[in-house]
């Protein structure tokens, strides 16, 4: 959801198909999952946590799979001025259940009922803007949520729910190199405020039992970005992702972990 507010600490490189290890693409659908997000970064001068737990669950579909997702809790120890457009943005999803459609090359190519989910989601803001007074951050913070909601097509509105599990897939169906890795370019976006291209190398730099360690080293006008993947070679997930974005003296970092649930 980075266009919604600006915790999203880059856009996502795809990677391109290329000679190397063979990734699959073959989720466990056999067991519930919680996917974690918790992300660090200044607010007021003081580093702030941002978190959101969702609750998953893969089921075969034909030749693809549906891939249920529910947004459980989010929480923050920001101040109001910093956590209300996080909370403004995601509050109307807590609880909302989403079936994405996924191809058989980890694509997701559709959301079962979304224009349901659509509506359930206006009412959760709709809800949030009757419950606090026009003056208040919240009541603010909503309505700014409202309106960029508003302005999405039905392919925004598809991307937008799907963004926060994308990068599950990053590498889902296709290979990554050994050696020296290869090279890559991309655009570093939000929180930087504007668009900035980046470039730099991905390389294997671990190879422990049924799995690849990525590293991705990124580096712009005044950016430096680092990402570390943990990628099932039995499933073509991605089971921990820990990025950090540097911009000057700026510093944030993100963590996302994928676990079965005990």
């Amino acid at each position: 959801m980075r266009r919604l507010f600006a915790v999203t600490l880059i856009v996502f490189s795809q990677p391109a198909v290329a000679q190397g290890i063979a990734i699959p693409f073959a989720p466990p659908t056999d067991r519930a999952l919680v996917y974690r997000i918790e992300q660090h970064r200044p607010v007021e001068g003081t580093t702030r946590q941002f978190s959101a737990t969702r609750d998953l669950r893969f089921e075969r579909a034909g030749d693809g799979y549906i891939l249920q997702a529910t947004l459980r809790d989010i929480d923050s120890d920001a101040p109001a001025a910093g956590a209300e457009p996080y909370r403004a943005a995601l509050t109307p999803l807590v609880g909302v259940v989403l079936r994405f459609q996924l191809d058989g090359q980890g694509r997701i190519v559709g959301l079962d009922d979304i224009d349901a989910v659509w509506g359930k989601v206006q009412a959760g803001i709709d809800a949030m803007l009757a419950q606090f007074a026009p003056d208040t951050p919240r009541h603010k913070a909503a309505a700014n949520v409202k309106a960029l909601f508003a302005s999405l097509s039905p392919d925004g509105r598809l991307a937008l729910l799907a963004g926060e599990v994308q990068p599950l897939f990053l590498f889902a169906s296709s290979s990554v190199e050994g050696g020296e890795g290869r090279g890559l370019r991309t655009v570093a976006g939000s929180p930087l405020g504007r668009p900035v291209p980046v470039e730099g190398t991905l390389r294997v730099v671990g190879q422990p039992a049924d799995a690849l360690d990525l590293e991705e080293k990124l580096a712009g006008e005044g950016v430096q970005v680092g990402i570390q993947y943990r990628l099932s070679r039995t499933s073509g997930l991605v089971e921990k992702q820990d990025r950090s974005l540097a911009v000057g003296s700026l510093a944030l970092t993100e963590s996302r972990t994928l676990k079965p649930v005990d």
